[in-house]
C-alpha cells in the first residue's frame, strides 16, 4: 500500500510540474464528439436531434421498473380488466400486484411509477432540446422546412408526454424549455396544463405531413397530422370539448389514411405481420439491426410476456418458448370474461384477445410428438401410456393428454386466474429477431384506429348524433370484432366497446377516473376473493402425483387468502391519481411559503 501510495504522489507531482509549464497540454480535444456549440445549426443536427427524442419515447414504452415493464404497469394495473398475478402472491411481481389491487402497500415507493415519470421528463427534455435550439421563442430559429418539420413533431411528442403526466398525475410541473440544474418546478394546473397542451397540437400540426395512404408503414411510424388530430381529439374529448373533438376526429376519419384491419387479421394486429398497418395511429417502431442491441428493455418485455405461461408443461408451437422463470402471470379478471361472454361468447376478437384454459390446450399446435409416458393413476400408480403426435390428435385425445396442461408437478394452482389467458399482446415465435430465442421485434403501439373511432363515438354521444355517424363509428368497430352491433348511440354502449376493444392498451383506468366510475367499478377489489386455477384432471393437492381419469378441465377456486386485507379497495379522492415518486418529492419539496417545489397528490402526503 505504501508503494502505490508513493508512485501515486510522484504522478500527481509529475502532472503538477507539467501543467504549471504548459496547461494547453491537458486541453486534448475529445475525438468523435461535437462541440454543444457547434451542434444545433443545420437541417442534418435537427433530425438527428429529432432521433434523440424518438429513442426516449422508445424507451418510455418499454423500460423496466423492477421486475415488469414499467409503462405496462403504471397504465394499466389500476383497472378491472387483468389481475396481476406471478407465480404466486407477493411474487415477482409487487409493484404491479400493490397497485391492481390497491394495497395498502401501494405508495409513491413503487419502482415503475418513478420510472415512467422519470422517461417521460427524459422525453420532454429531448424534445425541448429541439424547441429550444431549432424553434426559439418565436419561431425565429425555423429557417427552413426541415427544421419546422422536425419542431412540430417534437412539438407534438412534448405535448403527448405532458397529456400523459395530466391524465395520471393530474398538477405535473409544465416545463417547456431545457431547465436549469438549480431549477424547481412546481406543479401546474390541471385545466391551465390541457389548454396547454391542446394549444401544442394546434400549433404543430401545420407544419406536419400527412399519412400518405392506408399502406404508408412509415407514416405509422413518425408524427404525422394524422396522429396529431388523433392526439388532438383525444385531449378534446378528456376535456369535454365534445363539438370540437367531433370536429378534428371526423379529420381524422375522412382523411381516407387509416382504417380497421379485417377481422381474419386480428390475430396478427400485434405481431410483425401487423407492422405499420392501416389501423396503426401511431406505434414505436423496431427494424433488426445484427450490429445494434435491441436493448434489455425490448427482451424484458418479450419474456415477461411470454412468462404469462410459466405454470404450463409445454407452450403452443407458435408462442415465444421462454420457459420457466421470473415473470407476471396477468390474466383477464371474472368481471371482464363474465361482461365479454354475456355479450360475445363466440366473437373473433374474443378468441383472438382470450383463449380460455380448455382452448390454450386444443387450439394451438403443440411441440408434441408421438412417445410413451408415465401416467399415474388416482392412486399415484404409475402406467405407461402412449400418445399420438399434436398434430395427429383429436380435441377428445388432446384433453386426456398427460403431456399437457398445468405444470402441476411443481404447480398444483396458478394464482389470480379464473380460467382464462390474455392472448391479446403474447409474442409469438415467428417475431424473433435472427439467432435469439428471446428477442422479438414487433411494434408498440401507442394509438391505433379503434381508439380513434371509439372517442368520435364517445363526442357524438356526449353532444349529438344527427348524422348517425357517431352510431356508425361504434357500429364499425363492433362489426369488425364479429360482434353484436348496437342500435343505439349511448355512453353505456360505448362504454362496453371501448373496454372490450382496448382492453390493456392503457385507456381504461384513465376512463373510469374520468367519467367517475371509478369508485363504483371498482369497488369489489376491496372484498373479492381470488382465483387460482387447477385441472380437473389431476387430483386436487397432490402436485401432479395423481391424476382423476377426467379431461383437462378448468377448476377455479375463490379463495380469501388476506387479499382483502391488503388492498384496502379503491379509495375516492385518492386513488384517482398517482402518487409523484417519493425520490422526486423528496429532491424538490414543496415550500408553502415561497410557492415552490412539488406537491404531493391528496391522500400520497
Amino acid at each position: 500500500m505504501k508503494k502505490i501510495l508513493t508512485i501515486g504522489l510522484a504522478c500527481a507531482a509529475a502532472v503538477a510540474a507539467l501543467t504549471s509549464c504548459n496547461q494547453d497540454l491537458l486541453n486534448i480535444q475529445q475525438k468523435g464528439v461535437i462541440a454543444y456549440e457547434d451542434f444545433y445549426k443545420t437541417d442534418d443536427d435537427a433530425q438527428s436531434a429529432l432521433t434523440t427524442v424518438y429513442d426516449a419515447f422508445i424507451k418510455l414504452i418499454n423500460d423496466q421498473g423492477s421486475n415488469n415493464p414499467a409503462w405496462n404497469v403504471v397504465t394499466n394495473a389500476c383497472g378491472d380488466e387483468l389481475y396481476w398475478g406471478g407465480g404466486k402472491k407477493n411474487g415477482s411481481s409487487s409493484g404491479g400486484q400493490e397497485m391492481n389491487e390497491f394495497r395498502n402497500t401501494y405508495d409513491s415507493t413503487i419502482p415503475h411509477i418513478k420510472t415512467v415519470y422519470n422517461d417521460l421528463y427524459s422525453l420532454i427534455y429531448k424534445a425541448n432540446l429541439v424547441l429550444d435550439n431549432f424553434y426559439g421563442e418565436s419561431g425565429e430559429k425555423c429557417d427552413s422546412q426541415i427544421k419546422k418539420s422536425c419542431v412540430a413533431e417534437a412539438r407534438v411528442v412534448r405535448a403527448w408526454a405532458h397529456f400523459t403526466l395530466a391524465t395520471y398525475w393530474g398538477t405535473p410541473p409544465l416545463v417547456e424549455h431545457v431547465l436549469a440544474g438549480d431549477a424547481r418546478p412546481t406543479n401546474c394546473d390541471h385545466d391551465v396544463l390541457m389548454t396547454w397542451v391542446i394549444n401544442e397540437f394546434k400549433t404543430a400540426i401545420p407544419d406536419l405531413k400527412p399519412r400518405n395512404g392506408k399502406t404508408d408503414k412509415e407514416g405509422a411510424w413518425k408524427i404525422t397530422t394524422g396522429n396529431a388530430q388523433a392526439f388532438l381529439g383525444k385531449a378534446l374529448v378528456f376535456d369535454k370539448k365534445w363539438d370540437e373533438a367531433k370536429s378534428v376526429l371526423k379529420q381524422v376519419i375522412d382523411s381516407g389514411n387509416y382504417d380497421l384491419v379485417p377481422t381474419d387479421q386480428l390475430l396478427t394486429m400485434f405481431r410483425v405481420a401487423g407492422d405499420g398497418n392501416e389501423e396503426k395511429v401511431l406505434e414505436m417502431n423496431y427494424i433488426y439491426n445484427q450490429g445494434i442491441s435491441m436493448g434489455s428493455w425490448h427482451y424484458h418485455f418479450q419474456r415477461n410476456q411470454a412468462l404469462f405461461f410459466r405454470n404450463i408443461k409445454k407452450y403452443p408451437t407458435v408462442l415465444l418458448q421462454a420457459g420457466d422463470g421470473w415473470g407476471n402471470n396477468v390474466s383477464p379478471t371474472k368481471q371482464f370474461m363474465d361482461a365479454i361472454l354475456t355479450h360475445e361468447p363466440n366473437s373473433a376478437r374474443r378468441k383472438a384477445w382470450f383463449a380460455s384454459y380448455e382452448e390454450f390446450l386444443t387450439d394451438y399446435p403443440y411441440p408434441l410428438a408421438a412417445s410413451t409416458v408415465d401416467v399415474p393413476d388416482e392412486d399415484g400408480k404409475k402406467s405407461k401410456v402412449s400418445y399420438k403426435a399434436d398434430a395427429d390428435m383429436t380435441e377428445a385425445e388432446k384433453l386426456m393428454d398427460f403431456r399437457r396442461g398445468l405444470n402441476c408437478e411443481k404447480y398444483d394452482e396458478t394464482y389470480a386466474n379464473c380460467g382464462y389467458y390474455f392472448m391479446k399482446l403474447v409474442p409469438w415465435d415467428c417475431d424473433l429477431i435472427p439467432n435469439s430465442t428471446t428477442v422479438t421485434e414487433e411494434n408498440r403501439i401507442i394509438m391505433r384506429y379503434a381508439e380513434v373511432l371509439l372517442l368520435y363515438a364517445e363526442a357524438c354521444a356526449m353532444s349529438s348524433d344527427s348524422d348517425g355517424s357517431g352510431l356508425a363509428a361504434l357500429n364499425k368497430v363492433a362489426k369488425r370484432a364479429g360482434a353484436p352491433t348496437y342500435d343505439n348511440l349511448t355512453m353505456d354502449n360505448v362504454k362496453q366497446e371501448k373496454w372490450f376493444e382496448l382492453c390493456w392498451e392503457g385507456t381504461r383506468f384513465p376512463d373510469l377516473v374520468r367519467w367517475g366510475d371509478a369508485a363504483t367499478v371498482l369497488a369489489w377489489k376491496s372484498h373479492d376473493k381470488m382465483p387460482y386455477l387447477g385441472d380437473e384432471f389431476y387430483v386436487k393437492g397432490s402436485m401432479g402425483k395423481k391424476t382423476t381419469g377426467k379431461p383437462h378441465k378448468a377448476r377455479v377456486s375463490y379463495i380469501d387468502d388476506g387479499w382483502a386485507e391488503l388492498g384496502g379497495g379503491f379509495q375516492a379522492g385518492k386513488h384517482e391519481l398517482m402518487p409523484f415518486p417519493f425520490d422526486v418529492v423528496q429532491l424538490n419539496p414543496w415550500n408553502e411559503e415561497k410557492g415552490e417545489g412539488l406537491k404531493q397528490n391528496p391522500g400520497w402526503e
